[in-house]
């Protein structure tokens, strides 16, 4: 099945999970989000699971969070 992911397509196995199309599109990505550094949304904005089910057609987002430093 193909996904969507930041607009490149990944040809994936029928039945992968996100976390399986985020590391096949990229291993620094991957440990990205992983770390926390980044996070998935789906293609209408909502933030997605990595163990999420997807089907044929999906679109992910994947965007680097902005963390806030807590004022002294």
């Amino acid at each position: 099945m193909n996904i969507r992911v930041n607009g490149k397509i990944i040809e994936i196995f029928s039945g992968a999970r996100v976390a399986d199309v985020l590391r096949k599109y990229s291993t620094i990505t991957w440990t990205q989000v992983q770390k926390g550094s980044k996070m998935v949304f789906d293609g209408c904005g909502h933030e997605v699971a990595l163990d999420g089910e997807l089907s044929e057609g999906a679109a992910l987002v994947v965007k680097r969070v902005l963390r806030k430093e807590p004022r002294p």
